[in-house]
């Protein structure tokens, strides 16, 4: 009981504890000094989110012993701060709600919590690029933010596969555009393609030529100083039919998907290939045909590479 009366009387001894475990702001606010909670918070963000994206930007790597030191740096005097402000101030017969600790679960921790996977469930969701299959529009590494306006909401928009078994808004795929969607065999991994041909279109590859109901794809060589190139790679421009246009990169025409036969797209399906086209797990092969409630997102923005920065900020096409 003595505890629970010193916690609650404010105690500096508790303030300076909960200021060093959790975050000096958190100590001020648990003081109702709602100024300088703020102020600490700003430090906090400046110093957790802030700085290590610098640190990216300029390729600096720094060593866990540092970000120990840079913790004990911050929080000690800190909480030296929080235990002599605790210690000069007299107590409340009230405090407000940001003092409270079972607001704090509520205000801090829960609803960031609910707010959190109400966006990432029904506006806008993170994903990570693995690996280079749809390389040179995504490489590995990059992290994109998909939205979920344009295709309406569908059965694995939502996670785990719960939501709603006919789509909600939204409107279907169109050829060329890229699109997240849950791995028809193991829906509980997400895959990303670019939608080649639509249900009713018959699609086959020849030589590593695509063909579209028995017309050739037209594909023009490309020069781009911003792609990188491996040995015995070739870039290209792709136009599809309907006009959308993308680059592709190709090792040449006789590699394991180059020559194939002819398929027809079931209705309520899609093709999909990846961009790298012979370094790619899509349509031609486990991936089969992408069912149309199996869509999850469209990628729109790159906002950040764990190895350059030179990809952050860029627009997905």
């Amino acid at each position: 009981m003595r505890l629970l009366s010193s916690y609650r009387n404010r105690h500096p001894a508790w303030a300076a504890a909960i200021s060093f475990l959790m975050s000096p702001d958190f100590g001020m606010f648990y003081l109702a000094r709602g100024w300088l909670g703020l102020g600490y918070g700003a430090i906090s963000l400046l110093i957790g989110y802030a700085l290590p994206i610098f640190l990216t930007y300029q390729k600096i790597v720094l060593p866990a012993w540092m970000w120990f030191v840079l913790f004990l740096g911050y929080h000690l005097p800190a909480s030296v701060h929080v235990y002599f402000t605790a210690a000069r101030q007299p107590p409340r017969a009230r405090y407000p709600w940001y003092a409270r600790f079972y607001n704090w679960i509520l205000y801090f921790w829960l609803a960031p919590i609910v707010v959190a996977l109400l966006v990432r469930n029904l506006l806008v969701q993170p994903f990570t690029i693995p690996a280079n299959s749809m390389r040179p529009t995504l490489q590995a590494g990059d992290y994109v933010a998909a939205e979920k306006f344009t295709y309406g909401l569908g059965r694995y928009s939502i996670s785990f596969g719960y939501g709603p078994e006919r789509r909600w808004g939204g409107r279907l795929p169109t050829r060329g555009e890229v699109i997240i969607f849950a791995f028809p065999a193991e829906p509980e991994i997400s895959y990303i393609n670019r939608v080649i041909a639509l249900p009713g279109d018959r699609v086959q590859l020849r030589e590593g030529r695509l063909y579209l109901n028995g017309a050739v794809v037209d594909r023009q060589p490309l020069l781009d100083p911003n792609v990188h190139l491996e040995p015995g790679e070739t870039l290209y421009m792709e136009r599809l039919p309907d006009g959308a246009e993308h680059p592709i990169i190709e090792t040449g025409d006789d590699a394991r998907g180059d020559n194939t036969a002819e398929w027809l797209v079931p209705a309520g399906h899609y093709f999909v290939m990846g961009d790298n086209r012979d370094n790619s797990l899509d349509s031609r092969f486990d991936v089969g045909f992408v069912p149309a409630e199996n869509i999850e997102a469209k990628p729109f923005f790159i906002y950040y590479n764990d190895t350059t920065s030179e990809r952050w900020g860029l627009s997905v096409r």
